[in-house]
């Protein structure tokens, strides 16, 4: 919330329609009026689900903006907290017993790198947001990864602008907050909690997600029952072993349980909504397509690939959601096959002659209790080959429906995904504290699953398999196809439902 006492010299106010007036200091606002950040206008934060969700029109630049103003509350309140009981431990008050010092301190200057991190941590994301990372930057750079992107572009963009200066120690701390990859030798352990504020690599509990949580469902006409500013409130820095972290009091555990389910709850009723994914892959295969005709048009240093943009930060700079405009109206394509083909996938979008959703399955998973006849790897594009083969070795008419016909999407749903902890209870890496007894110390522990509720779930990621055909005169083949495929691995899954509606429609025709 904005407070009128809170703003300094040089501040700039924004009128923001989730967090009301928010306020941030010159170096943000210097930042936010550059090239590297700007271009965030014309990238859409959630990608095609603007083209199934009309209200899905926001971009990542407001939500860097959100970011950075949630950065600068959660820093703030901790570094009043902190303050606070420095300041009674000084007086010989009777304070919290805590082991805080004088090091832990949170600066001015700390909670401006935490702003500015939290404006940059997107700086990466290309055309259509997540999509172009896995479905087109990774087939070009294996190792590409929009968060070390991100961080090229903010030492470009402080390259190229010598107003904005850091020192070279907030300099590596602003990556660090960044990328996780990132070292930060320089920041002092007591206050490496602070590196949990803009994105948590423990346990998830960000900003970022604050933010997305309220502005996507805002903009999706979705309820929003998450109350971030109240878990800040229940926040608190406490020693953990020889670490310090974020904890949370263990009254909030369960509207923690209930952030991690609105994310899932979000990302399947729009983000990988059926057809939101099947338009993010018709949108990256007309790039993919386009990519060796189509010259990026530069006013420095000629027209280039787009591919050739992802090691050229200057040129990367140019690529937003406006690519796809520009190959629409390309010229020459007549002459050209492959700027011809990714033109008329634009045209099947424009249109709405879309791919046909063929039908969707889950595969068993171990804790079914039997030897699952599928199973699913790590490498998602071998999986959609081998996928495609199966389905269409299935069919009654291999001339009428070839490989090529199909696509698959692969779509993970999980409660959030972290390093070494992909598929496991998320709050399980959360620390909580309660009041403590007599002043004494705040304990920091986990809570069990068990000990919150018999109804919270066991299982927290779970990949669906949904094929699709490009074109709809082979939907029933590829229908009858893929239930074969499905009824042979014994898959659960909506395609059960296909057959009950083809065995219907047959004893209807029957009768």
């Amino acid at each position: 919330m904005f407070e009128a006492a809170n703003l300094r010299q040089g501040d700039t106010v924004f009128n923001d329609p989730i967090h009301g007036h928010i306020s941030l200091p010159k170096k943000c606002v210097d930042i936010i009026n550059t090239p590297e950040f700007l271009r965030l206008r014309l990238i859409k934060q959630l990608g095609a689900t603007y083209e199934v969700f009309p209200g899905a029109a926001h971009n990542r630049f407001e939500h860097c903006i959100g970011v950075a103003h949630l950065a600068g509350i959660f820093a703030t309140f901790l570094q009043r907290q902190i303050d606070d009981e420095l300041k009674c431990k000084s007086e010989g008050g009777s304070c919290d017993a805590t082991a805080f010092t004088k090091e832990m301190r949170i600066t001015r200057e700390d909670i401006i790198c935490l702003q500015v991190a939290g404006l940059c941590h997107d700086l990466g994301h290309g055309p259509m947001s997540h999509v172009f990372e896995t479905r087109f930057a990774k087939k070009f750079i294996k190792t590409w990864d929009h968060a070390e992107v991100s961080c090229q572009l903010f030492d470009q963009l402080l390259e190229n602008n010598e107003r904005i200066q850091f020192s070279s120690t907030d300099r590596a701390f602003i990556k660090r907050l960044i990328h996780k990859s990132k070292t930060d030798e320089l920041t002092p352990e007591k206050k490496k909690a602070i590196h949990e504020i803009v994105s948590n690599d423990n346990n998830g509990i960000d900003v970022d997600k604050f933010d997305y949580f309220a502005r996507d469902c805002y903009q999706l006409g979705f309820k929003n029952n998450f109350d971030h500013n109240r878990l800040i409130k229940f926040s608190r820095v406490i020693k953990v072993g020889d670490e310090w972290h974020i904890c949370y009091r263990d009254k909030q555990v369960e509207d923690i349980y209930h952030m991690f389910l609105s994310r899932v709850i979000l990302h399947r009723r729009a983000c990988q909504h059926k057809t939101v994914g099947m338009l993010e892959r018709m949108y990256m295969e007309a790039l993919v397509k386009a990519n060796d005709s189509y010259r990026l048009q530069l006013r420095k240093g000629g027209p280039v690939k787009i591919s050739d943009t992802l090691g050229n930060m200057e040129a990367y700079v140019k690529l937003t959601d406006n690519v796809f405009n520009d190959i629409r109206n390309y010229p020459g394509a007549d002459k050209n096959k492959d700027l011809k083909a990714a033109q008329d996938i634009l045209d099947r979008i424009d249109t709405r002659r879309l791919y046909k959703l063929v039908g969707e399955a889950i595969p068993k998973s171990e804790k079914d209790g039997a030897q699952p006849k599928f199973k699913l790897t790590d490498d998602s594009e071998k999986d959609e080959t081998t996928i495609i083969k199966g389905v269409a070795e299935y069919s009654k008419d291999p001339e009428q429906l070839k490989e090529e016909d199909l696509f698959v999407d692969i779509t993970d749903f999980n409660y959030g995904t972290f390093e070494g902890k992909k598929g496991q209870n998320p709050v399980d890496s959360v620390y909580f504290y309660n009041k403590p007894i007599k002043n004494g110390p705040y304990q920091a522990f986990h809570i069990e699953r068990e000990d919150v509720s018999s109804l919270l779930p066991n299982v927290f990621a779970e990949k669906h398999i949904r094929l699709y055909v490009k074109n709809s005169a082979k939907l029933d083949k590829a229908r009858d196809s893929f239930i074969s495929w499905c009824e042979d691995k014994d898959l659960n899954g909506k395609w059960r439902h296909l057959k009950e509606v083809n065995y219907a429609t047959a004893a209807d025709t029957t009768a």
